[in-house]
């Protein structure tokens, strides 16, 4: 079979986690929603691709496209798969499309435009990922979903017996997986260790949790539940409901909570996030498609950050703030609740975070993680650049 994921109809509901990437590659739970579906499906990831911006699919892109002479199952970027939707899914006929609330899940052509010949409802409950907020709203349940995904069938690694455990849920460690006198509470949901990830001494934690691939939770790190640290991703201070997509750094003290940090994100020593106002009123999130603030529906609403960003030491964000691409951040004060893409500075007020600058910082940052910053990175922050001209604005 081959599988190609669609983008929602205004992707810029996403922004700032997809200027740089397709919904289907946002991360909830321990998978990528492409990931979680190919699983699901068992599509093998060479018939995988993608129908999104053509900056995005340029030489070296990881989101190819795909050209083939056979029918496709297209389905919707920011549905997330549960059993019900899978089965009704795998049930389409050639010429089919899945249908719920006005919004099409998938469908079975020759293309993506091909209209049609007949549509199906599906009536029971399902996710969507609508807003960037929603990651972590869902994500103590993706958790849930994905574990069992992974490790249906399997064994885990040996836990050391220096770790005390607690609980009922299972707790999975991979090959090379290290964690060493720590506590896990596994009394609400289960804790996966990806391959070669580490848990460091004096570690307490809360399930749902996951760590994925070469991911670092530093000493005496404190992480309440529906956690995720993506691949390469290292934290350490009070982290509570926070999916790190992967490879960003939160490596030192200080709280952050119901948030997301794209990747190559990094957050300064003894950074904090507001996740909760003064008034205990509903958070407001600044959304691109509308260039407006609104209402999230969120009581609680951390830091949503986009790729590449950064902060210096001490910073701090009010209640739901929005950090673009491309940004470096410092100083006493709060930042306006909404940092345009590619900004530099802090409460006095910003200027342009020059693209030349962006990546020479960029060339420096991935090699830590043994990754190489080369044509297709630079093309695509040179268009997200483009793209978010008129977002900024100096002073």
């Amino acid at each position: 079979m081959i599988l190609l994921f669609t983008e929602p109809e205004n992707i810029a509901n996403l922004y700032p986690l997809t200027l740089t990437r397709p919904a289907a590659d946002l991360r909830c739970g321990i998978l990528t929603v492409a990931e979680k579906w190919a699983h699901e499906l068992g599509v093998a990831k060479s018939d995988v691709g993608f129908v999104t911006r053509d900056y995005l699919q340029s030489a070296g892109s990881p989101f190819p496209p795909m050209v083939t002479s056979q029918p496709a199952l297209f389905i919707h970027g920011s549905a997330l798969p549960n059993p019900n939707l899978v089965t009704a899914v795998k049930a389409l006929s050639l010429g089919q499309a899945l249908v719920h609330d006005g919004k099409t899940v998938a469908h079975l052509s020759m293309n993506a435009q091909e209209t049609p010949n007949s549509v199906v409802t599906f009536e029971d409950s399902m996710d969507w990922i609508d807003r960037p907020y929603h990651i972590f709203s869902f994500n103590g349940k993706e958790i849930v979903q994905d574990f069992a995904r992974i490790t249906s069938g399997r064994t885990s690694a040996p836990l050391s017996n220096s770790n005390q455990t607690l609980g009922d849920y299972p707790i999975f460690l991979e090959e090379g997986a290290k964690v060493e006198c720590c506590t896990l509470n596994a009394k609400e949901g289960p804790i996966y260790i990806g391959k070669n990830a580490e848990i460091m001494e004096g570690g307490l934690v809360r399930g749902p949790l996951a760590l994925c691939e070469g991911a670092v939770l530093k000493m005496g790190s404190k992480v309440y539940s529906a956690t995720t640290l993506g691949p390469y991703s290292v934290a350490g201070g009070e982290i509570s409901n926070v999916v790190f997509w992967g490879y960003s750094n939160k490596g030192h003290d200080g709280f952050l909570g119901n948030a997301v940090l794209g990747q190559w994100c990094n957050i300064g020593a003894d950074s904090n996030a507001s996740n909760l106002k003064n008034t205990y009123d509903e958070v407001k999130v600044w959304n691109y498609a509308s260039g407006r603030f609104e209402r999230s529906g969120q009581q609680f609403c951390g830091l949503i950050m986009g790729d590449h960003s950064k902060c210096g030491i001490n910073t701090m964000f009010n209640t739901g703030t929005v950090v673009g691409v491309g940004c470096n951040l410092f100083g006493a004060g709060f930042p306006r609740q909404f940092v345009p893409d590619f900004s530099w500075g802090g409460a006095q007020g910003f200027v342009t975070h020059k693209l030349d600058a962006v990546h020479k910082t960029a060339s420096l940052v991935l090699p830590r993680r043994k990754q190489t910053y080369g044509d297709f990175e630079k093309s695509v922050m040179e268009a997200v650049f483009a793209l978010t001209e008129p977002l900024r604005g100096e002073g």
